[in-house]
């Protein structure tokens, strides 16, 4: 039982309890005038312990295990839209030399480096075939294409010359994005001839630059084919058709996919 000095305290005006005395979780003990009182903290109140290190260290693992899930699925993205943009650039520069050799009446060429991601599109030079029309052009896309071989094989330097003899100046030099590069490339060569058809390599080992795919001004073309890919087991393959000169690009292939779609030509 309180005792009557306790309470003449209590019941003084300058007597106040604690603001900490409301209804909330249990937090500690408050004495008034030696009474011993339990009382509750605000709702809402701060803890006043902070983090331990085993509790840091744990959030960090976390962290470190969700970011080796995530960083892999990202890059992975990042390399195939790089590889379609590339597939697309690719296209882009045939569709130029063809609209350019149509507008100047200069066969135009592209020609890439072997794996890098450089190309060039320029005037070509080279012996045409004795068919200039547009029913010959196709047939004889494959023959000036040797002979454009034979012409610029040498590299970069013959094909430069030829341009400044021609009087023509509009090359375009470019490269593809960072790490897609030029893995092979194809060239369906027809004899002018006796007809026959082949598939030989663009690329050449004595040459810094593959042979050419010519764009001819009446609108048809070398007709070939070029594997792009980003190092990723990744590849596009870009096309290109000889009566019409009108390029696409594949879906992004797997290695898988690239060998069955090889074993069907």
């Amino acid at each position: 039982m309180p005792t009557p000095g306790a309470i003449a305290a209590l019941n003084q005006p300058h007597a106040h309890f604690s603001p900490r005395l409301r209804r909330g979780g249990a937090l500690g003990r408050t004495t008034l005038n030696g009474m011993v009182t339990d009382h509750r903290a605000e709702p809402g109140a701060a803890n006043p312990h902070g983090m331990t290190l085993i509790e840091i260290l744990v959030v960090l693992a976390l962290l470190v295990i969700i970011g080796g899930l995530v960083i892999p699925v990202f890059t992975g993205s990042m390399a195939s839209v790089r590889l379609r943009r590339a597939g697309d650039q690719v296209i882009t520069g045939w569709s130029r030399a063809r609209a350019e050799a149509i507008e100047t009446g200069t066969p135009y060429q592209f020609r890439f480096t072997p794996n890098t991601g450089t190309f060039v599109v320029e005037p070509w030079t080279g012996l045409l075939g004795t068919t200039g029309s547009s029913a010959g052009g196709a047939a004889a896309a494959g023959a000036t294409t040797a002979a454009a071989t034979a012409t610029t094989g040498s590299g970069a330097n013959s094909t430069t010359a030829a341009t400044a003899a021609a009087g023509v100046s509009t090359v375009t030099n470019a490269s593809l994005p960072e790490e897609i590069v030029f893995q092979s490339g194809e060239l369906a060569v027809e004899d002018f001839q006796s007809g026959e058809r082949s598939v030989g390599s663009l690329q050449d080992a004595q040459a810094s630059l593959s042979a050419p795919i010519l764009f001819f001004p009446d609108g048809t073309a070398s007709e070939a084919s070029i594997l792009l890919t980003n190092g990723k087991q990744q590849f596009v393959r870009a096309s290109v058709r000889g009566l019409t000169g009108v390029g696409r690009a594949s879906a992004i292939l797997s290695q898988e996919e690239l060998q069955r779609a090889d074993r069907r030509k």
